[in-house]
């Protein structure tokens, strides 16, 4: 059975796998689930704590790395 995702669990699932929102998105508004992570985990392969464990990580790292990009062109 399929349900809908919030964006909540979009964002998280964009966390875990470390892209943008907007990269899980195709032109059609269908959401495209990337085969693996940077990290090499699938979201089907973690327990639940540790996928949210890794989605904060996640969110983090590319928070940190538009902070270093901001910087950078100052």
């Amino acid at each position: 059975m399929i349900t809908e995702m919030t964006i909540i669990e979009m964002e998280q699932m964009a966390n875990f796998y470390m892209i943008n929102l907007f990269d899980m998105i195709d032109e059609n508004v269908n959401i495209k689930i990337p085969e693996t992570s940077i990290h090499g985990l699938r979201h089907d392969e973690v327990s639940l704590e540790d996928y949210k464990s890794i989605s904060e990580f996640g969110r983090i790292i590319m928070n940190y790395q538009k902070i270093k990009n901001l910087t950078s062109k100052s």
